[in-house]
C-alpha cells in the first residue's frame, strides 16, 4: 500500500470516527430538545382547551345562563386546573437555551390564573376595579404567551445553527 493510500485510509477512518462521535454528541441534544418540544406542545394544547372551555362558561354567564354566584363557583373549579398546568410547565425538562420559553409560559399561566381569581372576586363583590384588574391580567397573559412562543422560535433557530 502506498504512503498516499495509507494516509487516505487513516483520514477516512478519522472522518468516520469524528462523524459518528459528533452524531452521538448531537443526538441526545436533539432527542432532549424534541422531547421538550413535544411536552411543551402538550401543555400549550391543554391550556388552549382549558381556556376555551372556561371561556364557554363565561359566555353562558354573559347570556344570563349563570348567575354571578354560580359563575364564581365555576371559576373556583378551574383554578386548580390552571395551577396544575403551571406546575407541569415548571416541571418540564428544559434544555439549555429554552429556559426563557418555560419561564414566560409559566408567567402567562400565572397571569391567566390571577385574571380568573380577580374575575371571581368581581363576580362576588361587584367591584369594577377587580374587573379591570382581571382584564389587565388577561392581557398580560396573552403578552407573556406570545413572548414565550417567540423565545421558543428563537431558541429553535439558535440550535439549528
Amino acid at each position: 500500500m502506498s504512503k498516499r493510500s495509507k494516509v487516505a485510509v487513516i483520514v477516512t477512518m478519522v472522518v468516520i470516527v469524528v462523524g459518528v462521535g459528533a452524531f452521538y454528541l448531537v443526538s441526545p441534544l436533539f432527542i432532549s430538545t424534541q422531547s421538550f418540544a413535544n411536552s411543551f406542545e402538550s401543555v400549550v394544547n391543554e391550556t388552549r382547551l382549558l381556556s376555551l372551555d372556561y371561556d364557554a362558561q363565561v359566555q353562558k354567564w354573559q347570556r344570563g345562563e349563570h348567575s354571578n354566584e354560580s359563575m364564581a363557583s365555576i371559576t373556583d373549579t378551574y383554578l386548580p386546573r390552571y395551577q396544575e398546568l403551571i406546575n407541569r410547565t415548571n416541571d418540564l425538562q428544559t434544555p439549555t437555551g429554552y429556559e426563557n420559553v418555560t419561564n414566560l409560559y409559566a408567567k402567562s399561566l400565572e397571569s391567566e390564573l390571577k385574571s380568573n381569581i380577580q374575575f371571581r372576586d368581581y363576580l362576588l363583590t361587584g367591584n369594577k376595579t377587580e374587573s379591570e384588574a382581571s382584564m389587565q391580567s388577561l392581557s398580560d397573559a396573552f403578552r407573556y404567551e406570545i413572548e414565550s412562543f417567540k423565545a421558543f422560535k428563537s431558541a429553535s433557530n439558535a440550535t439549528k445553527n
